[in-house]
């Protein structure tokens, strides 16, 4: 049985006729992709047998990150190509509709938050920044901040207790720096963003953010991290900018 697998909305003005200029075949899909006509919109979609995301073995496939991350990875290189050519409503991972009716009737559904989506992003990027922290790096930074001088610290076992003792309020002292900092990153990226979204961070990153950037407005991002990135690496902090992703953290569910 198949079934028909749906990477993203887009406007009516994607021309169907485009799925070959933008290579959508390239993007290490297992399946043809291709742009479709739907309730007056666009949709890139792919026909899949229905068995690959619904069968008993499924829940198994998709707890293999062998066979997973791969699939993830082209899922969304589709949905980077065709932002290339227009604003684009991306899909979660997997989403499958049984028949053009059925999908036909979910963009119907769905038609005028599309179109309002369409309308407000049009020209915008998600950009993604995180802050990695490098926890030895930070201590020590802190260490040398508080105690200038414990180069010149007594040698043998006093000056062990001694150094000791520093790290401790060199550690306590990381949370409150390690918030600061964080809130000084977050209002740099306001200031250059026209929406942030705080999403989970994992270790080593202490802070995650999604940012909805204007027309051109990349590049400010960019150079506005790179210039406060340079003395936060010196103290353990090191950030990370990535992008464009496809508008995950700005769609909403519609």
């Amino acid at each position: 049985m198949r079934a028909l697998y749906a990477f993203c909305f887009a406007p009516a003005s994607l021309a169907v006729e485009l799925s070959l200029e933008l290579g959508l075949d390239t993007c290490g899909w297992e399946d043809p992709v291709y742009i479709s006509p739907t309730a007056g919109l666009k949709a890139i979609l792919s026909s899949c047998p229905a068995e690959r995301f619904a069968d008993n073995e499924a829940e198994q496939r998709l707890g293999d990150l062998d066979w997973l991350l791969p699939r993830v990875e082209a899922h969304d290189r589709v949905i980077a190509r065709a932002m290339t050519a227009t604003t684009v409503f991306p899909l979660p991972f997997g989403t499958l509709f049984s028949s053009a009716a059925a999908l036909a009737m979910e963009a119907a559904r769905r038609r005028h938050t599309l179109l309002d989506f369409f309308k407000r992003m049009a020209g915008r990027e998600e950009w993604a920044v995180k802050a990695l922290l490098d926890r030895d790096r930070a201590i020590t930074a802190r260490q040398a901040e508080l105690f200038p001088d414990s180069m010149a610290a007594t040698s043998g076992g006093r000056g062990y207790l001694l150094a000791q003792r520093q790290k401790v309020q060199a550690e306590r002292a990381l949370g409150p720096w390690l918030a600061a900092a964080v809130a000084d990153l977050d209002t740099a990226l306001r200031q250059h963003s026209e929406a942030v979204v705080t999403r989970s961070a994992r270790d080593p990153a202490v802070a995650n953010r999604a940012c909805l950037v204007g027309p051109g407005g990349s590049q400010a991002l960019r150079a506005a991290l790179t210039q406060i990135g340079a003395p936060l690496l010196a103290q353990g902090l090191e950030l990370h900018c990535s992008g464009p992703w496809p508008l995950y953290s700005f769609c909403g569910t519609p």
